[in-house]
């Protein structure tokens, strides 16, 4: 820390204002943590619903093949539009999540999980942000996921880095097997910071056939109502934990069986959250996209996201009493 014991008066107006702009914000930093620590938020779980259209999950008026969402949205908040608004792919939307912003990505030469081939991001995740600001344990942090073609790990940024990493979790089946796997893992460790990773719907879509794709939404959003109602029922978690739901890119607005432009099915993704700090029975209707996520559990869990060029979601929760 800097002495002053030597300084001169501040007498330039310039350097009155540098200092006047630090003091403030200083303070603002201080409210901010104040602000974290009122939320009754203690764990995250966090969803991906891999390239769920949105007209076939929150957007679907009549809610066919996402009844218990629907039924969540009601306890907790929805936002209108939530977007991806750059790469429409699976192998830039989980980073973007995941980091907070869009990040370039690296090829790994080594595999954790049966086989494919690894990536890692340039910007640090939201998980090592978790444990090394925090001093988390990796078991405190939690993906469980199936195995995909291009699977990603956390980064190699030099001020986190793979010592910061979670807990992988690497079932090569589908998402059913997983979240059977995931509820182990959160009944065994009680991770604070949970993500699940559901991958079948994009997969099913992408075989052009509409009722293995309709079904694999059905089966997700089966999965996010037993899982919510896994939360609500643990001694640990319940009343004390925020459910996020996403997805990584939507489908394309007149052939669902893919993906990847700038079009409307593509870039619009749902964002639900449910839990005690939540809003309910809220549609917030500002802007936001898949980067403001990792700056949101930040805000929630008391880290911050300091490389991501997204912002925490504030206007989803209930204010401060």
């Amino acid at each position: 820390m800097a002495s002053f014991r030597n300084a001169r008066p501040l007498r330039s107006g310039p350097v009155l204002a540098l200092f006047a702009v630090q003091v403030l914000a200083a303070a603002i930093a201080l409210l901010v943590a104040a602000d974290a620590r009122a939320y009754k938020t203690k764990n995250v779980v966090l969803v991906i619903v891999d390239g769920l259209r949105y007209s076939e999950g929150l957007g679907d008026p009549e809610h066919r093949y996402v009844p218990r969402m629907h039924d969540l949205a009601h306890e907790g908040t929805t936002v209108e539009p939530f977007l991806n608004d750059r790469y429409t792919i699976t192998a830039r939307g989980i980073p973007a999540i995941w980091c907070g912003a869009w990040a370039d990505l690296k090829s790994l030469t080594n595999s954790g999980c049966s086989g494919g081939r690894i990536t890692y991001c340039e910007l640090p995740t939201a998980f090592e942000y978790f444990r090394k600001q925090l001093g988390r344990p990796r078991e405190d942090c939690i993906m469980a996921h199936c195995q995909v073609d291009d699977m990603w790990r956390g980064s190699v940024d030099p001020d986190y880095g793979p010592d910061y990493w979670p807990l992988y979790h690497c079932e090569d089946v589908g998402d059913v097997e997983v979240w059977k796997d995931a509820r182990d893992l959160l009944e065994t460790y009680h991770p604070a910071f949970f993500l699940l990773y559901l991958e079948r719907v994009d997969y099913f879509a992408h075989t052009g056939s509409w009722a293995y794709y309709t079904r694999s939404v059905e089966i997700a959003d089966s999965i996010v109502g037993a899982l919510w109602d896994f939360l609500e029922s643990d001694s640990v978690y319940a009343g004390t934990t925020t459910l996020l739901v996403t997805n990584d890119h939507g489908r394309h607005t007149k052939d669902f069986s893919t993906h990847g432009d700038d079009c409307e099915g593509c870039r619009t993704v749902e964002l639900l959250a449910v839990g005690p700090d939540v809003r309910k029975d809220f549609v917030s209707t500002v802007p936001r996209t898949i980067c403001d996520i990792t700056p949101t559990i930040g805000l929630l869990l008391g880290f911050t996201a300091s490389k991501s060029t997204g912002s925490a979601m504030t206007e989803l929760f209930v204010p401060s009493q």
